[in-house]
């Protein structure tokens, strides 16, 4: 996990931190006192006072000292570091790391919404894309009363904007943040959580309490879900629901400000991110919020990173020494260059706008982020008339990133990370790429009726990019086919092949679905060579990581279920889906889908459109 700023100073989990007017930490010492010894409370006289001031007798205060593992099960912990015998004995992540408490800031801030309606912003697509004509007000606006169905209380645009909210966490709260930092960093990312993304996303919710309260919102609901899946959501003070909709608020200030153009655009990106997850995780069953958010991501990017990303530096070891893990830590107060920690937010966020495309539901964001980065490259096309250039300008961003790490953590970082970082380095960007080519097949899904020899190249321009990645990836790909069910996934390059791979194949499986929907169900050997791998990497990695694996490639899955005519690799794919769904909604209302959908083609003896489904109003929508 990132050293926040209270490990830093070297204090324990016996001190409460807050945050100062400046932003700078507070570090208040609530530690019983040491003796010469230095062991609590060892002398008679101190003992004595104890139990007179406590009225406690001989058992004194509690120490405050154990690792917050022990003590949100409240049981005795004997304190040992860095992992205490409990912890090490039931194979526990011992978690000393420092709680925070953030107080109210001296200067609140004087954010408002903008009175007057901004003109206009389309962001409609090339090529048949999704288009929107919100402006960034009035996004804002959405924005502020998504959660209105719900019965919160929540901004009113006719009011005065609020200052930075206090956040007195509580035994949930700090709960919910040890969930976020292990168990959830763990299931989203397989990097150690301790230097991985979800671990700088605490370091700036630590002084941003927007970012607080989405972390508490998302970490929260999903140990609620978890517990529970079938429970209604806790209402009132200080539950999940209620820290979401602080987040929302806190979110519509800081974008509606007047004072807006000092965005700190670190903190809206984990933010926007934050909430997306959230949102497809648990959102509504018409996915408004997510599809709002989406559309949100995507007016920021044209208002706040257009400028920045046409600044872009081309590759370079100088251009690497001269940026900035998170604009926050730099020299650059003003802003005026983007941070690696932003573009590679940026990059995770257009993945989630892919996925979303697939179903009709997202696409603008990466729709503006080829036309700004075709713009920079000097490339006069844009959607996918040029079926290189999405690839080629999302794997610029991706690389300027890559720094990332090793910056923000500089001589601290270990060298076993750093070299892991170079050893995944070629899996992520295959999935970069995937995510692209999704997105690239959505937009062609949108044409697709289209009979005329445009269409027809459009096509054959798509075919050619996905057998390129497949070219440019061909290492990665035969090693997969070549991995052992025998070899586990303590090698975390193992991990994400089984993890990452299968992406690949569905992105095969869902373009001949599209361009042959109507041909004989008869499969094609590239269609059965992609199920094979899918399934061949699925079985192995089920067998190490069980049903939290399978999270990782629910669309891959969720594609073999819709073409494989093999009944028992569906009926296991289907078990898989069930199994799944006690982790979020998304996912329980993909496995109602797939059952339904799957029964229907059965009845049919054709295949059913997937979008067609979604857009009928009949079904629960879902993005995976």
């Amino acid at each position: 996990m990132s050293a926040s700023p209270s490990e830093a100073d070297g204090s324990s989990p016996g001190s409460t931190s807050s945050v100062s007017a400046d932003g700078l930490p507070i570090i208040t010492d609530e530690r019983p006192p040491l003796d010469a010894a230095g062991f609590v409370g060892t002398t008679a006289s101190a003992a004595a006072a104890t139990a007179a001031r406590t009225g406690e007798g001989r058992s004194g205060p509690r120490s405050r000292n154990g690792c917050w593992t022990c003590r949100t099960k409240k049981v005795k912990c004997d304190e040992q570091r860095p992992n205490c015998h409990r912890c090490t004995r039931l194979r526990l992540l011992c978690d000393y790391a420092p709680r925070v408490k953030l107080t109210k800031r001296g200067k609140a801030r004087k954010d408002r919404l903008f009175s007057s309606h901004l003109d206009s912003s389309s962001s409609s697509s090339s090529a048949g894309g999704v288009g929107t004509s919100l402006s960034l007000p009035t996004w804002v606006q959405t924005m502020s009363q998504l959660d209105q169905s719900k019965a919160l209380s929540l901004f009113n645009p006719s009011t005065p904007g609020m200052g930075a909210c206090s956040l007195d966490l509580s035994s949930a709260d700090h709960e919910a943040i040890r969930y976020f930092r292990t168990s959830f960093a763990k299931q989203n990312h397989t990097k150690n959580p301790d230097y991985s993304l979800y671990s700088i996303m605490f370091d700036i919710a630590q002084t941003d309490a927007m970012v607080m309260h989405v972390v508490l919102a998302l970490g929260g609901r999903e140990l609620e879900f978890r517990r529970n899946k079938n429970a209604e959501e806790a209402r009132g003070p200080k539950t999940p629901i209620q820290h979401y909709s602080s987040a929302l608020r806190m979110m519509a200030d800081t974008i509606g400000g007047e004072d807006n153009g000092q965005l700190d655009l670190d903190a809206v990106c984990t933010g926007l991110y934050l909430m997306l997850l959230y949102e497809q995780k648990y959102g509504d069953g018409k996915c408004q919020g997510l599809s709002n958010h989406l559309v949100g991501a995507s007016l920021i990017l044209q208002h706040r990173f257009k400028d920045l990303l046409l600044q872009l530096p081309a590759p370079s070891p100088e251009a690497n020494r001269k940026s900035l893990a998170l604009t926050r830590r730099g020299q650059d107060a003003s802003g005026s260059r983007l941070s690696l920690y932003s573009a590679r937010m940026l990059v995770w966020i257009a993945l989630h706008d892919a996925a979303a495309a697939s179903y009709g539901l997202g696409g603008q964001l990466n729709c503006a982020l080829h036309k700004i980065m075709g713009a920079l490259d000097g490339q006069v096309s844009s959607g996918i008339s040029s079926p290189f250039q999405p690839l080629d300008a999302f794997e610029r961003l991706h690389r300027f990133s890559n720094p990332l790490y090793r910056s923000m953590w500089a001589d601290s970082y270990p060298q076993a990370e750093l070299l892991d970082d170079v050893e995944n380095r070629n899996v992520y960007a295959l999935l970069g790429a995937c995510g692209q080519l999704r997105f690239m097949i959505a937009q062609l899904a949108n044409l697709i009726h289209e009979d005329d020899a445009s269409q027809q190249h459009r096509v054959m321009a798509v075919d050619m990019t996905i057998q390129q990645v497949g070219w440019k990836f061909t290492e990665l790909l035969e090693v997969a086919a070549e991995l052992s069910i025998s070899t586990n996934n303590s090698h975390r390059l193992v991990a994400n092949i089984r993890g990452i791979v299968p992406h690949y194949h569905a992105v095969v499986l869902e373009f001949l679905r599209l361009t042959r929907f109507d041909a004989t169900p008869m499969l094609s050997a590239r269609q059965r060579n992609a199920l094979r791998e899918i399934m061949n990497l699925a079985f192995q990695a089920f067998k190490h990581e069980g049903d939290e694996a399978m999270t990782r490639i629910a669309w891959p899955l969720f594609m073999v279920a819709l073409e494989t005519d093999d009944l028992l690799h569906r009926e296991w794919v289907i078990s898989r889906f069930q199994a799944m769904s006690r982790f979020s909604k998304n996912l329980d209302r993909a496995h109602v889908f797939l059952k339904d959908i799957i029964e229907m083609q059965n009845n049919l003896a054709r295949r059913v459109d997937v979008r067609e489904r979604f857009q009928s109003g009949e079904v629960g929508l879902f993005v995976i």
